[in-house]
């Protein structure tokens, strides 16, 4: 009897030591832009345009008593765009991995993420679901450089300092835990095509092409704020090669930072497609993958009102397509819940040419969103 109660309270301490956790939050929000572009008045550049969007993430996970843990964990996007060409009853995006961490070992995942070179990188920073890096400013201002839908691909200039050619294909996550005061990372992806990457998945290689990925984020504690310092790299199909640095400083409400990313190819294995035969993929919808991005960005928090100024440029090495982004952006907090949107937008996106592969114009866009 006594070994029996011995049992029972063994099995009790472990069952209260172990525990199951789930957590779900998201942003969703209502958005209106009236725009006055040089290409306005077509089907891609509206005058006005109301968009809903929605991002949240759901975790559930097995924490043992030594802090460490297994789990499943999902992000997901619903977007509603008003006149949309490819989405008439809306987008959405559903990103599942599982992931095992602990303290001192670090963290695994293994599923749909982003790299690990995307992760710690340290690019110019928004404070809205817009954004500077792979900008959904392009709901509102269009790019000639860029596009992404069901019926074609093209990314003739870099649209991030981030180095995203996977995306969010499948892949495999390693990160260390803090040691000193870096972070370090490595991904690998079997096939890095993906819709939601820029390696197109209409690309016919001969063979699946896999990726790898990897970099370290540093934390400085100066004299006056805090300093945040990255390093990264990627190479994918063999042949395209990337790196990109970044930093940030804080100090107080206030923070500045910049990033710069530069993209190459090594050998004449899959070589940039100067003339497409493929009907979704247009001539040079590769250029990327020799390129440049830079940008920068200044904000200050006040509490409940905060402010931020982000510019992105972008360029094709061997064209004369670029593009350039400033984001002006201005949130303000109603409740813990509630957040009202004022952001001003502008876009001059240059093609091959000066006459009819151009466009460029301004953005005014508000919106509420709640947080849940």
């Amino acid at each position: 009897m006594r070994k029996l109660l011995l049992f029972f309270c063994f099995f009790a301490q472990e069952a209260k030591a172990n525990t199951i956790d789930f957590s779900q939050s998201g942003l969703a929000g209502i958005y209106y832009g009236v725009m006055d572009t040089s290409s306005s008045g077509d089907f891609h550049n509206p005058n006005n345009r109301t968009v809903f969007r929605a991002d949240g993430k759901i975790s559930g996970s097995y924490n043992l008593a030594d802090s460490s843990k297994l789990g499943l964990h999902a992000d997901y996007t619903i977007v509603w765009r008003q006149h949309d060409e490819y989405y008439d009853d809306a987008d959405w995006r559903f990103y599942p991995y599982l992931f095992g961490e602990d303290k001192n070992y670090g963290k695994l995942s293994v599923g749909h993420t982003y790299n690990a070179a995307y992760l710690l990188h340290l690019p110019a920073q928004d404070i809205s679901w817009v954004g500077i890096q792979d900008s959904n400013l392009t709901y509102f201002l269009s790019s000639v450089n860029w596009s992404n839908g069901f019926k074609s691909t093209k990314f003739i200039t870099p649209k991030s300092t981030r180095i995203m050619d996977d995306g969010r294909s499948f892949k495999f996550s390693y990160f260390t835990p803090e040691i000193g005061n870096s972070i370090f990372g490595f991904s690998y992806a079997p096939d890095n095509a993906s819709r939601r990457g820029m390696v197109s998945r209409y690309v016919d290689y001969e063979t699946k092409e896999d990726g790898y990925s990897g970099g370290m984020r540093n934390r400085w504690d100066l004299g006056q704020g805090r300093l945040y310092t990255s390093v990264t790299y990627g190479m994918f199909n063999r042949t395209d090669k990337a790196w990109a640095f970044g930093w940030r400083w804080e100090y107080g409400g206030f923070n500045i930072g910049s990033s710069y990313k530069n993209a190459y190819v090594e050998g004449n294995k899959n070589p940039i497609t100067k003339k497409s035969t493929n009907p979704r993929l247009p001539d040079y919808f590769d250029a990327y993958r020799e390129g440049e991005a830079w940008d920068f960005s200044v904000g200050y928090d006040f509490g409940n009102f905060k402010t931020n100024f982000a510019y992105l440029h972008t360029q094709a090495d061997n064209l004369r397509n670029r593009d350039d982004l400033f984001l002006q952006t201005n949130r303000y907090a109603l409740t813990d819940s509630f957040e009202l949107y004022a952001i001003n937008a502008y876009l001059n996106s240059k093609g091959f040419d000066k006459s009819s592969k151009n466009n460029r114009g301004y953005a005014f866009i508000t919106g509420i969103s709640v947080r849940y």
